[in-house]
């Protein structure tokens, strides 16, 4: 049982209580109250100075600060009706505030998982030894490939060199359980809004100079990732930006009693809850006086104070834990070992040898603290504590916390440093708005005496207003230069008004500028970053230069928040572990990343064989992808690179890695074109030999072809003589019997010529006779007059 007299240390609980009494309930309030009183009464710490700087510089981020100091300064009391001015601040900060906070948002990076244990580093030098042989081997491999026709050299990739290899181990080499992780990572960051966690973080180091987030385990969500308001936080005291050396960390917020109730159950009697809705009546905008009887809500029991909102303390502090251990030895020559209590002390007399083994390991107690009580809830040892497999011993807080340039738990932030010019601005602001509202138009005096009793020229006079008239419709005047008693006067009839704003404007514009430049001094955004207009006669590099010093200016936020990244992916990777002991947690990380990589997530929880180192690969920024782009360029146009290798370049967001890669490939492709060079060359001379040896066989082909041409020529005279002569003899032998045929054509046609000339002859003689004896008939029958003339007589017979 823990007994609060005892001795406290700057009035916590004294560590070096017994793990029971640590245990005990009262421990854990007195520690919790402490941790209160700290926070809400001790000025050392100040706390309570801090909470109202958070407040004033989140009302300046806001453009919504107060404007009372502004009249103040004003000298303005009672009525400002009649000043004409609006006193909306002027949304300076908020400008500087989104530009910071949208720029580094925007950065993009890739969580790289590492295991740095004894196991993984035996594979990867494993795997480094096999690509040397590969290495070592390749061409003994091709060679033999050659002579045997046989499938014998690696198909996987073989680099040509120990530069290759460290750019491949570096760029390409991946456990599975290293991509594993990673997965992992991205999916728990996914499914809690990281994304909106990153910007509030961001800007809180803008606007507060400190940012914090919590991680949990929740048995049915996960791994839990909270932003933690930093003007509700509390810490013990640090003297590292990143808080790893507080004792104790939590926060403060509220909620119902009804709320309460949920979460403390049975930890408390409903006298209990009354005793706290007593302690909060009036405050927190709960109403004084309330009804202490039940009523029944939809079949639940409820009480009105019920709606009461009270204050929560939920906090955590890490103290060391004494795990005692008694080596007995036994009858048998053997020995058992057993744990004991804390304050367990070994018998003085006992039959078996004992001995005491003890060691001390860090421990987190969390709970949760209502404040101004004497009540706290949900306290005990933390469940799955975070442990690195490097020191089991240790563990951190589910808080992670940045302050980046702290120096005895303080820090300006970038709002700090503007708000004095900011309120400058204003105050220019608003004088401006005075001067214009009791600017005046240009106007004109007129002296009066030399306008009175001017002649119209025909017995009438101009009265003053009429000539003002006139004055402004022609610009024309007339005047008097003699007075009433007739005495020349050099007064000036009419004299300008300049009037208008006047000479203080134009200054106001100045102090306006001056303290604007003055925020870009402080801060460092400048023109190039603060999407204000450039200049027309700046250069373009000079531009990118003031752009760089910009970055650089806010270099620590940005490291800030990456190291906050990184802090969570690394207790992410940590957490992931204690998944196997929740099945359906462990179900719905199987359906996101895939079975094999949780098996592989599984299989570091039970061997405890890995463990990690966490790094952010960020992005290069556009002045560093704008650097290597133009080197890449340049060996492009030199043609002293490959564009698939200029693409593979592009794809690394490591800078440094990107240069050695332009580099290893610069010089590869340089001895690739050398080798390819003196290949050409061989083959160039191998061509030039061959093409000696081909011109000697074509010219000794050539003369062996004349030779034979000649010899064909010849033979083929001969053939031709030879065929002449057959066809001239075949020519006369067919022309002979074709003479002796015409031959015997002549007689046979001249026999049968003879016979053809008798037959004609004969019938022309019997043609001749038969005419001459019809001639001699008609003559006779003419001499009787029995017929007329014989050419008549012939006529009519025919």
């Amino acid at each position: 049982m823990y007994n609060n007299t005892k001795d406290k240390l700057n009035g916590y609980p004294s560590p070096l209580a017994t793990n029971e009494e640590k245990a005990d309930v009262k421990y854990g309030l007195d520690y919790f109250k402490a941790m209160y009183y700290e926070y809400s009464k001790n000025s050392d710490v100040y706390y309570r100075d801090t909470k109202i700087r958070y407040s004033r510089n989140r009302a300046y981020s806001e453009g919504s600060q107060d404007i009372g100091k502004y009249k103040d300064l004003l000298d303005v009391k009672g009525d400002t009706s009649y000043l004409n001015i609006d006193f909306t601040p002027v949304s300076i900060i908020p400008k500087f505030v989104d530009v910071i906070v949208n720029g580094m948002v925007n950065q993009e990076y890739d969580v790289k998982a590492k295991a740095i244990d004894p196991v993984a580093a035996n594979k990867r030098m494993e795997k480094k030894k096999k690509m040397y042989g590969s290495m070592l081997t390749k061409d003994f491999l091709e060679n033999l490939e050659d002579e045997t026709n046989m499938s014998l050299a690696p198909k996987d990739f073989v680099a040509e060199n120990a530069e290759e290899i460290d750019m491949f181990m570096t760029l390409n080499y991946k456990q599975n359980v290293e991509i594993a992780l990673e997965k992992a990572i991205d999916y728990t960051l996914d499914i809690n809004d990281y994304e909106e966690v990153k910007r509030l973080m961001i800007r809180d180091l803008i606007v507060l100079g400190l940012c914090s987030a919590k991680v949990d385990l929740s048995p049915s969500r996960g791994v839990l990732i909270r932003h933690v308001d930093p003007a509700n936080l509390i810490t013990s005291y640090s003297s590292k930006p990143d808080y790893k050396n507080v004792r104790h960390a939590g926060e403060i917020y509220s909620m119902t009693i009804a709320d309460l109730k949920q979460q403390a159950g049975d930890q408390f009697s409903e006298d209990d809850y009354q005793n706290i809705a007593k302690e909060y009546a009036g405050k927190n905008n709960n109403p004084m006086t309330y009804g202490d009887r039940a009523y029944y809500d939809n079949g639940n029991e409820t009480y009105d104070y019920d709606r009461f909102s009270v204050n929560v303390l939920d906090a955590e502090f890490i103290t060391s834990h004494s795990l005692n251990y008694e080596k007995k030895g036994n009858k048998f020559g053997g020995f058992s070992v057993n744990k004991k209590a804390s304050n367990y002390k070994a018998p003085k007399k006992s039959k078996t040898k004992r001995e005491s083994i003890g060691s001390s390991v860090k421990v987190v107690y969390t709970g949760k603290y209502i404040i101004n009580t004497d009540y706290i809830f949900n306290y005990s040892m933390m469940q799955d504590m975070p442990r690195p497999k490097s020191n089991l011993s240790e563990t951190n807080l589910s808080y992670i916390i940045y302050q980046p340039n702290l120096y005895k738990m303080k820090s300006k932030s970038l709002v700090d440093r503007m708000i004095p010019f900011a309120d400058q601005i204003q105050l220019a602001h608003l004088k401006i708005q005075h001067v214009l509202a009791k600017a005046r138009p240009k106007g004109a005096a007129f002296e009066v005496g030399s306008l009175e009793n001017v002649s119209k020229g025909d017995g009438g006079t101009f009265t003053p207003l009429e000539l003002q008239e006139i004055y402004d419709q022609t610009g024309n005047i007339y005047y008097r230069r003699i007075d009433d008693e007739g005495n020349m006067t050099g007064a000036v009839p009419i004299a300008e008004l300049e009037n208008g704003i006047g000479r203080d404007f134009g200054t106001l514009i100045g102090v306006y500028n001056h303290n604007l430049q003055m925020i870009r001094d402080v801060t460092g955004v400048n023109e190039a970053r603060d999407a204000s207009k450039p200049s027309s006669e700046a250069l373009v590099g000079v531009q990118k230069l003031a752009l760089l010093a910009s970055n650089n200016a806010t270099r620590d936020i940005n490291d800030a928040y990456l190291s906050v990244t990184r802090s969570l992916s690394q207790s992410i990777s940590i957490r992931m572990q204690d998944l196997v002991n929740f099945k359906n947690l462990h179900g719905m990380y199987v359906n996101v990343i895939g079975d094999t990589a949780m098996h592989s997530i599984d299989m570091m929880k039970k061997l405890s064989i890995h463990e990690f180192g966490i790094t952010l690969e960020v992005a290069p920024n556009e002045e560093e992808k704008q650097m290597m782009e133009q080197n890449i360029q340049v060996s492009l146009a030199q043609k002293e690179l490959r564009l698939e290798d200029a693409i593979m370049i592009r794809s690394i967001r490591n800078v440094k890695m990107a240069n050695q890669m332009l580099i290893l490939r610069r010089t590869k492709y340089q001895k690739d074109q050398q080798a390819m060079a003196q290949q050409a060359s061989q083959q160039n001379a191998m061509l030039q030999q061959q093409s000696a040896q081909q011109a000697a066989q074509l010219k000794q082909q050539e003369m062996q072809a004349e030779v034979q041409v000649e010899q064909a020529r010849i033979q083929a005279k001969s053939q031709a003589e030879m065929q002449l002569r057959q066809l001239e003899f075949q020519l006369k032998e067919q022309f002979e019997q074709s003479q002796h045929q015409r031959r015997l054509r002549e007689i046979e046609l001249g026999n049968l010529g003879k016979e053809g000339t008798a037959s004609i002859q004969g019938e022309v003689r019997k043609a001749v006779q038969k005419e001459s004896a019809m001639n001699q008939s008609q003559m006779i029958e003419q001499r009787k007059d029995r017929r007329g003339p014989l050419g008549e007589q012939q006529n009519v017979t025919q």
